[in-house]
């Protein structure tokens, strides 16, 4: 039996993501009499939406990973059901909606919940299914024409009640299901509102728990990137660039950042003048931290969990001379002037020196 995997789905499967099956009920306060879900039975997408839809998924390919509670089994059949019945696609995706609507208490936003079945090429010839679930938000938008009065052009404005918002935005929460056992996680979940972590409702709807905790995921982000660091060519490596330049950042990010964000992330470790290089070592990066299960989760980082070694950088001279000291070199008034045929200028601006005995 194959291992699960601990990382989220590589880039070569997310772009061979396709809908399978694709419908979404209305969620509507004003509905009707004990009734706030209206549901449909066909939604016929056109290619535009289909690419919105398929880029958002992308997104969350790469979310926070959680698994299902042992006791917790309702999203988990229906799932389930979801993929080995596929004649009950709608009748199963009408009581997943009803479930997520009935556990909201008070009124909900109006909008649309989204149950889709996509699949995924895992390996050559090998297809996978996965279930999508998302509630899009309503947002009324404007249309506008004009005509001639007069000699004068008079715009005419009419607002658009039913409207979905084709941007990220407009998704509140989102999960993609793994019910097979390829991946150590079963969902990856976003909340918008509650990020970086779940909302109580739609938590229990999931009925999940974090797989990871965040000082877990803070030790496997630092300890990827001074790992995928170390085995960079001096070929690959931009003017200034070592080992100890990209942990450093990648420290003072930990340390300075409420939340985890993996393209912001990518950004504040990875500094490079030429453009097409460093998105070649942003990508390189990502997939490194893909393959660990960290891309894409959203954490609250706890840089008190790293071991001291870990959050030292350290500079060892010929002449036997040990710099060591966290962060930034820049943080700390530390200068690298390189002088040619392996030799360097090290300067250290600060405002005291003491000798210690």
């Amino acid at each position: 039996m194959a291992v699960p995997l601990d990382g989220v789905l590589s880039q070569a499967q997310r772009e061979s993501l396709e809908i399978v099956s694709f419908i979404f009920h209305i969620i509507d306060a004003d509905a009707g009499e004990d009734e706030d879900v209206v549901f449909l039975d066909e939604v016929q997408l056109q290619a535009a939406q289909k690419k919105f839809f398929l880029d958002r998924l992308r997104d969350i390919a790469e979310g926070t990973q959680y698994v299902f509670k042992q006791d917790a089994v309702h999203l988990k059949e229906k799932c389930q059901q979801l993929i080995e019945a596929p004649d009950r696609f709608i009748e199963l995706s009408r009581q997943i909606t009803t479930d997520f609507s009935g556990r909201h208490q008070g009124q909900m936003s109006a909008g649309v919940f989204i149950v889709s079945i996509v699949k995924y090429l895992a390996a050559a010839h090998d297809w996978r299914q996965l279930v999508f679930l998302v509630k899009m938000d309503k947002q009324p938008s404007f249309t506008y024409s004009y005509e001639e009065k007069d000699g004068r052009r008079v715009a005419v404005i009419n607002e658009v009640q039913n409207s979905l918002n084709e941007s990220k935005n407009a998704i509140q929460k989102s999960a993609l299901i793994d019910v097979s056992d390829q991946f150590a996680w079963d969902v990856l979940a976003f909340d918008r509102v509650k990020k970086p972590g779940l909302g109580d409702y739609f938590r229990a709807f999931l009925g999940v728990t974090e797989r990871q905790q965040d000082a877990v995921l803070t030790r496997a982000a630092h300890s990827q990137v001074r790992k995928w660091a170390k085995k960079l060519t001096p070929e690959q490596l931009p003017p200034g660039e070592d080992l100890n330049t990209f942990a450093g950042r990648s420290l003072n990010y930990l340390n300075d950042h409420d939340v985890f964000e993996t393209d912001d992330y990518l950004n504040a470790v990875v500094r490079d003048e030429d453009a097409d290089r460093k998105a070649e070592l942003m990508g390189s990066l990502r997939e490194v931290l893909a393959e660990a299960g960290v891309a894409g989760q959203q954490f609250r980082p706890q840089p008190g969990s790293l071991r001291t070694s870990e959050r030292k950088q350290v500079y060892q001279t010929l002449e036997g001379v040990t710099i060591s000291f966290e962060g930034s070199a820049e943080a700390v008034g530390l200068a690298i002037e390189p002088l040619g045929n392996g030799r360097a200028r090290v300067t250290i601006e600060t405002n005291r020196l003491d000798a210690k005995g």
